[in-house]
């Protein structure tokens, strides 16, 4: 029986990550990103999206490039006031 392998990305790096690499790569919690999109900061689609058969309900994965983006001209914004 063949080993599956993840196939090389050659030198790409994922566009969507787990909450867990989100945070790490963000240097945030959980809880700021979950305040993000529930405050509507962070969009479906364009910064998260859900994956996996589970209905709706499944984890969500990070889009590093978009959320980072975001939350940098946020942040400018709101420390400006």
């Amino acid at each position: 029986m063949e080993s599956q392998t993840t196939p090389p990305t050659s030198g790409r790096q994922r566009v969507w990550v787990t909450t867990a690499e989100a945070c790490a790569a963000l240097g945030m919690s959980r809880e700021t990103l979950r305040q993000l999109r529930l405050r509507g900061v962070l969009t479906p689609g364009k910064h998260y999206r859900r994956w996996g058969c589970t209905q709706g309900r499944g984890p969500l994965q990070w889009h590093l490039e978009n959320v980072e983006a975001t939350i940098t001209g946020w942040s400018r914004r709101h420390l400006q006031r």
